[in-house]
């Protein structure tokens, strides 16, 4: 039988069960709305590029400094909201007809042991084919009524003993949500 878990997911299983977010996902988390602004200003610089070559150094200057600004303020605010954002842990069970692999746009949908539907619209973990029925040892992050998958493995491979939360995740936990 070939290992389910990649080298990656191990990588962030061992991070996340200490309370931590890989560099990985800290960055994706941080940069994620700096690809919309950009996409937002690209037509600002269409209209104003050719208006933008009239500029003076000093012009230029400002117009920099204002970018820059605009780029970095919404960076780090979300930088200082996920460095003391909690994780959670949770095992959670794959439903009789999970999403395939090959569908990755689709959210993660797994189900709690009480049968409460937990929807994964973001995902910060590798795509993994869900096997039906099966439980999974889950780390994830609540972000705006949203629940964003860091990673998953599946509770009954052989090293799950070694991805369980550690005692440094449950005092992150307390500390971060002021249990």
């Amino acid at each position: 039988m070939r290992d389910e878990v990649s080298s990656e997911m191990r990588a962030r299983l061992i991070s996340n069960r200490n309370g931590k977010l890989t560099v990985d996902q800290w960055k994706d988390m941080v940069t994620e709305p700096l690809t919309i602004l950009l996409l937002l200003l690209a037509p600002l610089v269409i209209v104003m590029g050719p208006r933008l070559a009239a500029f003076s150094i000093r012009g230029w200057i400002i117009v920099l400094l204002v970018g820059t600004t605009l780029l970095s303020v919404p960076l780090i605010f979300r930088a200082w909201r996920y460095a003391r954002a909690a994780i959670h842990f949770e095992k959670l069970y794959a439903g009789d007809h999970p999403s395939p692999a090959v569908l990755f746009w689709r959210p993660c949908v797994l189900y709690t042991d009480k049968g409460t539907e937990v929807r994964f619209t973001k995902r910060l973990a590798p795509v993994v084919a869900l096997r039906p029925n099966h439980a999974y040892i889950v780390y994830y992050l609540r972000d705006s009524g949203q629940h964003v998958l860091l990673s998953l493995a599946p509770a009954e491979h052989p090293d799950a003993e070694r991805w369980q939360p550690s005692p440094a995740f449950h005092e992150r936990f307390a500390r971060r949500t002021d249990r």
